[in-house]
């Protein structure tokens, strides 16, 4: 079921409108007064209409897309970055059939997994907002035999670049190169850092769980699927639940 088609997205009216180029909040709201919008052949005025998946919208005689949202899941490779222009690297929105996504957080280049793009800028906004602390897994390969010590070093909160704590962060040792990491923050090469702070380093890394939403093992490197209805749930009840 991909998002949409049971009225999971639920936006107001204006906001559609504004995503379909109708204007800016004030004109949009405008446009409402002014009894330029109809929805299935009625009149709506109300800015706070909540949108559904199979409304007809006309604003001014045009019709205009009900579910201009998308949210997509990608299973990122190696050697893309995170931005929708580079003039040296290749980027994620490549890969995908829209110009108007972006990231919802970021995946070095190098670094593998799960990715989630969308052009809902709100949803972006509160998402990563520091205070939700959006739990993010990743699978990981080291250079030297893992120490079960690392799982109270960084269950305390290990010290990065010589003087900055990291918030604790699990750590579960699979076998001697390799484990899974759950962090809850996301400063520049965390996991690499925490690694080399440990006099161990970093051969692979793979996110495999972002904000509770595992990694579809169906994707294959460079594909993508819209989010299911119950992963864009749990990134609802990270926005407003935590």
């Amino acid at each position: 079921m991909i998002v949409g088609e049971e009225g999971i997205l639920i936006k107001k009216l204006y906001l559609v409108m504004m995503k379909n180029h109708c204007g800016n909040r004030k004109q949009c709201l405008t446009l409402l007064k002014h009894h330029a919008v109809i929805v299935n052949g009625q009149l709506i005025t109300d800015c706070n209409y909540i949108v559904k998946t199979d409304d007809i919208i006309e604003v001014n005689g045009k019709r205009i897309d009900s579910q201009p949202f998308v949210y997509y899941m990608m299973n990122k490779p190696a050697g893309y970055i995170c931005a929708n222009y580079d003039e040296k690297y290749p980027c994620v929105v490549d890969l995908i059939d829209r110009e108007d996504c972006y990231c919802l957080g970021r995946l070095d280049r190098d670094t593998t997994g799960l990715l989630l793009l969308t052009n809902d800028a709100s949803l972006s906004k509160q998402l990563l907002l520091p205070q939700h602390h959006v739990t993010k897994t990743y699978f990981v390969e080291c250079m030297k035999p893992l120490d079960q010590s690392f799982v109270e070093i960084f269950k305390d909160g290990i010290l990065i670049d010589k003087d900055i704590k990291c918030l604790p962060a699990q750590l579960e040792i699979i076998d001697h190169y390799h484990c899974y990491v759950t962090i809850s923050e996301g400063k520049y090469h965390q996991i690499k850092k925490m690694f080399l702070s440990c006099h161990n380093q970093v051969v692979s890394l793979k996110r495999i769980e972002f904000a509770n939403i595992l990694l579809d093992s169906k994707l294959s490197l460079g594909d993508y699927r819209p989010l299911t209805k119950d992963e864009f749930q749990k990134l609802k009840e990270f926005m407003f639940y935590r």
